[in-house]
């Protein structure tokens, strides 16, 4: 049985901005790769922002096998569903109640003259 990528929850989706994306854009010009995870971290004071290359994040011993799994294959192969890869990774949103979300996400999600 093979897995179908599963909808950007919501919750991510609430926050994911020009800001997220141009973090992402620059990381990628950074990493030279769009093979990329980024994870906002609202624990911290200011939330965090950061990029870590995909496969370094899988190989952490500290990740959950529902995330590892979730994060097997590049944002950019589910492009499918998302569009272009140009500008997809994976988002990480790590909520200060210590609860998470993850998903793939791609720059062309973000409503043109979208509410900001």
């Amino acid at each position: 049985m093979t897995a179908t990528p599963a909808p950007t929850p919501d919750r991510i989706q609430e926050i994911l901005d020009e800001r997220i994306t141009n973090f992402a854009q620059a990381a990628q010009r950074r990493f030279k790769t769009n093979d990329l995870v980024v994870v906002l971290d609202f624990r911290e004071d200011p939330a965090e922002l950061e990029a870590i290359a995909r496969q370094d994040l899988v190989g952490a011993d500290e990740l959950s096998l529902d995330l590892k799994l979730k994060l097997s294959r590049p944002a950019s192969e589910l492009q499918a569903v998302h569009g272009s890869p140009a500008q997809s990774f994976w988002f990480i949103v790590i909520f200060d109640d210590d609860d998470a979300e993850c998903g793939a996400v791609n720059a062309s999600m973000l409503a043109p003259g979208g509410a900001g």
